[in-house]
């Protein structure tokens, strides 16, 4: 499964809006819509965030 694919997926499984989300790791709505979709790429502390706010080890998200 793609990153992108991950990331939806786990934001979904945990009942989260791409706003939420965004609120929790401190980033801006739009930010998250562009990363799930592959149209931009997250630092690297900000996958740790996202992966910490959805309670899921980064290495399952994110490819790197």
């Amino acid at each position: 499964m793609a990153t992108n694919n991950r990331l939806k997926a786990a934001r979904v499984l945990k009942g989260m809006t791409q706003l939420q989300l965004a609120e929790l790791v401190g980033l801006k709505e739009v930010e998250i819509s562009r990363f799930e979709p592959g149209r931009g790429t997250p630092s690297p502390e900000n996958k740790q965030r996202m992966a910490n706010a959805l309670a899921t080890p980064a290495w399952k998200i994110f490819d790197s």
